[in-house]
Order: C-alpha cells, then sequence, then structure tokens
C-alpha cells in the first residue's frame, strides 16, 4: 500500500528522542529495540526504515502489513533496492533473489507455474522458462513413438487412442529420461494386448521375444501359408498367428502344420478326420493348424505337434484303406499308426499319402490271394491281418507264409500228377 504522509512522531519538536520508537530511548537506554508490529504511538502514520535506526548486529528491520516494523535477520541482498520496483503500492523490503520474484506480504516467492503441459525451468530474474531442451527431446519421444506403432501394425484408430495416452504420459514427464518408461505403460495397454496376444503365453512359457521378434514370426508363418496356397482368412490379422506365436512354434513347424492341413484337402483324408475325430466339414484345415477344436471354435492355445502328428498320420492311413478297399476304423488306423512302419509315415511331409497308397496297393493284392487261401484252407482271414503284415507284423507274415507253402505244395502235388499221366500216355 502507499505510505502515508509523515507527520511529527510525539516529542519531536523538543529534538528529543522519541521514546515510544523502537530503538529509541530516553535518558540513555541501550537496550535493544524490540520489534513493535504497530503505527508510531499516538499517530496513524506508519514508521520509515530511517526513523527506526540501527538495528542490532546481525539483525535488520522490516516495515510489517498495517504500519508497523519488525526485526529480523538479515538477509543476502538481491538486485532490488527496497523501493516498489513491482508497482503495486507497497515499498517491499530488501533481500529479494531476483526480479522475477513477488512478494506475497510475507516473503519473497515465485510466481505459479504454468500449466499448459510444457516443462519449464526457473529464472530468478526472468521467470517461468520453457525448457527448450526437453521440449525437444519429448518431442523427438513422440516422434519415436508415433513411428514405432506404424511398425507395429496399428490401425488408425487404435494409433490415435494410443497417442493420446502417449502426449497425456509425456506430459507428465514420464519420458523426460528416455522413451522405455512410456513404453512400459504402453505394454499395460488393452490395445497392446490385443495386437501382440501371444506375447504373453511366450512370457509364462519362459520364452519372451521382442516385438520386432514377434513380427519377423508372423511374417515367416504369412509367407509359408501364401506358399502353400491356404486362403487368406488364415493370416490377414495378427490374431490368426497368435495361438501359433503364443504356443512357441518355430517356422518349420508351422509349416509342418501347413503341409498336414494341405492334406486335409483330399476328400478321403477329410472323411476319416470327420469319421474318427468328428471334425466338422470345412474345418479341417484350422483343426490340423491346431487352432480349433473338432467343432471348429477356436482354442485359447494351439494343439500341440504330437496331437496333430498322430491324428494326421491316423487319417491318411484310413484314406489310403479306403482308396485300396480295406474297411479301417480309428482303432485299427492308430494301431498301425504307432507300428515301426507307421512311425515313418510322416503327415507333415508332402508326399505321404502317395507313399501309403502304393503300400496299400500291394496289400490289397496279397489280401485277395490270402483270402482264397484261406478259403482253400477253410481258415478265417480277416482281410486287415495283410496290412498288419505290411507295417510289419511278424505273426501276420508267418500266417501267410504258411499259406504260401501250402500253395505251393498243392501245386507242386497237382504237377506230379499230371506227368506222371502223360508217361502212361506216351507208354501206351
Amino acid at each position: 500500500m502507499a505510505t502515508p504522509p509523515k507527520g511529527k512522531s510525539p516529542g519531536a519538536a523538543s529534538g528529543g528522542p522519541n521514546p515510544k520508537k523502537p530503538g529509541g530511548g530516553g535518558g540513555g537506554n541501550d537496550k535493544k529495540p524490540k520489534p513493535d508490529p504497530k503505527p508510531k504511538p499516538g499517530t496513524s502514520e506508519s514508521w520509515t526504515l530511517e526513523e527506526l535506526g540501527p538495528a542490532p548486529e546481525g539483525m535488520e528491520w522490516v516495515l510489517t502489513p498495517g504500519g508497523g516494523a519488525a526485526l529480523r535477520p538479515i538477509q543476502q541482498k538481491g538486485p532490488d533496492d527496497g523501493k516498489d520496483d513491482d508497482k503495486d503500492g507497497t515499498d517491499e523490503p530488501t533481500g529479494r533473489p531476483g526480479a522475477a520474484w513477488v512478494w506475497n506480504g510475507t516473503t519473497w516467492t515465485r510466481p505459479a507455474r504454468p500449466s499448459d503441459g510444457k516443462p519449464y525451468i526457473w529464472d530468478d530474474n526472468l521467470g517461468w522458462q520453457v525448457d527448450s531442451a526437453l521440449m525437444q527431446s519429448r518431442s523427438n519421444a513422440r516422434d519415436y513413438l508415433q513411428g514405432l506403432f506404424k511398425q507395429f501394425g496399428f490401425g488408425d484408430a487404435d494409433t490415435a487412442s494410443l497417442m493420446g495416452l502417449v502426449d497425456g504420459w509425456i506430459q507428465t514427464g514420464l519420458a523426460d529420461s528416455g522413451s522405455e518408461p512410456v513404453l512400459m505403460k504402453f505394454r499395460d495397454t488393452d490395445i497392446y494386448k490385443r495386437r501382440f496376444a501371444g506375447m504373453a503365453e511366450l512370457i509364462k512359457r519362459g520364452q519372451a521375444v521382442s516385438e520386432a521378434e514377434y513380427i519377423q514370426l508372423e511374417s515367416s508363418y504369412r509367407n509359408v501359408m501364401q506358399n502353400y496356397g491356404l486362403p487368406t482368412t488364415f493370416y490377414d490379422n495378427p490374431a490368426d498367428y497368435a495361438r501359433l506365436i503364443g504356443a512357441g512354434l518355430s517356422v518349420r513347424e508351422v509349416e509342418e502344420r501347413v503341409v498336414a492341413a494341405k492334406q486335409s484337402l483330399n476328400p478321403l483324408v477329410a472323411q476319416e478326420l470327420e469319421q474318427y475325430y468328428g471334425v466338422s466339414q470345412g474345418t479341417q484345415m484350422a483343426y490340423l493348424l491346431g487352432l480349433t477344436d473338432e467343432k471348429g471354435v477356436a482354442l485359447e492355445s494351439a494343439r500341440t505337434q504330437q496331437q496333430i502328428r498322430q491324428e494326421g498320420r491316423a487319417a491318411q492311413i484310413g484314406a489310403a484303406a479306403e482308396r485300396a478297399g480295406f474297411n479301417m476304423d480309428k482303432t485299427f488306423a492308430e494301431r498301425l499308426g504307432g507300428t515301426s512302419v507307421g512311425q515313418t509315415i510322416d503327415p507333415f511331409q508332402l508326399g505321404t499319402l502317395a507313399q501309403l497308397e502304393g503300400t496299400f496297393d500291394q496289400a490289397r493284392r496279397v489280401a485277395d490271394r490270402e483270402t482264397t487261401l484261406a478259403a482253400i484252407d477253410t481258415e478265417a482271414y480277416d482281410q486287415r491281418d495283410a496290412l498288419a503284415a505290411a507295417f510289419g507284423d511278424e505273426q501276420k507274415k508267418l500266417a501267410s507264409e504258411r499259406r504260401a507253402r501250402r500253395e505251393r505244395a498243392r501245386f507242386s502235388g497237382s504237377s506230379g500228377v499230371a506227368g506222371a499221366s502223360l508217361g502212361v500216355e506216351r507208354n501206351l
């Protein structure tokens, strides 16, 4: 407030000291002056620093609101000279740290920091200044993250949502020490978890990979599926790969599944898959990729390689058997698949179905011959014994050999009788 006009205090006319002034004294009073928060006694005037006189050592007088005065320890002097530098009508005390500091009626203080989200640094004379270096760092972090989201394949809507989150995180200073703290927050969003849905399973398995490695796996899987001509519905969305990646499958293992899936397009193989395992028509490819159950319902995690190999092998054995005219059920097909010979049949390799067809065509000829011989010997015979023999069943092989020896013996005996008859005729 403005300093009131000065008047003469009591005792001023006589020229003597004013006993009412702090620091004044009569009769040689040399006691330390005491603070007096009130205006000069008997007047409405405010004290002035000149009237107060010297302060004790290490102390200084300050004018207080309401026209009073008080002592305080001497403060380091700043550029302020005690005048009304901020033009608010008040003579501020000395000790101002810099031109940008303001007097709040009690002490020097900084004005409030701007709340526009920018980073600021304080300058005693200039006040709050935008931290240009930190602003540039934040801008660089934002550009980096936006480019990263593009590499990750996010759509426009997801990218916009993520950048909204990123801007908020950056304004709080989360990126001031680097982008990693922001990336950690990003990895905890639902958008991230949808995009990299297989990542959580990999972490559980102790096989965590980086986002770049994850995307490389997706790209490799896509190339395999394209090269084998699978429908685009199997690889046009990141969710298509999530279960395969989450299962920890290598590119080679995915290729094996694709081969088995391609061979399921054979009508006989598809028929056996439905008959043996209840796999609905039209879902065999997804089933042999390990992505769905027998009803075509998506699985949370892909089935194992061993499950797919066993079922694919049985279906191919059954298909080859049906083609050759054998009656084959699931139990017998899996039994043949479990033999040492059957284990060499790999549904993950192209050409195994053709190989099986050759084996079963040969077994068909053996079965037809053995059926005739068994009938001559009045023996019961299951044509599938020829298949068992072809798949390494030694007992079935021995039984077939015994029938063959008996047939040779019969043939040899018949030839001897015919020879003897011819000899008689010649003698005659």
